[in-house]
């Protein structure tokens, strides 16, 4: 969790257990419900305003694979959630992330 995003937090497990129980729904009528769930994509408007004066250099430091995420990451992500590459996938919640939600609590990456 974090201070002063329990809406945000709430949100987001929402949705999650939305797309858990539709996909259960819509199953059986060859339906797939699947969820991305971005880490920190730079370039966007929220990048802009929430992460001012180089913090997003700082945040991109943070994650394991170096970089922020990109409009493009997110994409592909989609695009494969749609394709026959993932007709036997629903449910899930694809984590597009470099590896961010794996040092959440507070661990450094090596090097």
């Amino acid at each position: 969790g974090m201070a002063l995003q329990v809406h945000a937090g709430s949100a987001k497990a929402a949705n999650d257990a939305m797309t858990r129980h539709l996909a259960v729904e819509w199953g059986a009528a060859n339906i797939r419900v699947n969820a991305i769930a971005p880490g920190p994509i730079g370039d966007t408007e929220g990048m802009r305003r929430l992460a001012p004066g180089g913090f997003a250099e700082k945040l991109a430091k943070s994650v394991p694979l170096r970089r922020l995420g990109t409009i493009q990451d997110i994409a592909d992500a989609a695009v494969f959630l749609a394709s026959d590459a993932a007709s036997f996938v629903t449910g899930a919640i694809l984590v597009v992330d470099g590896g961010s939600w794996l040092t959440a609590g507070g661990l450094s990456p090596m090097g």
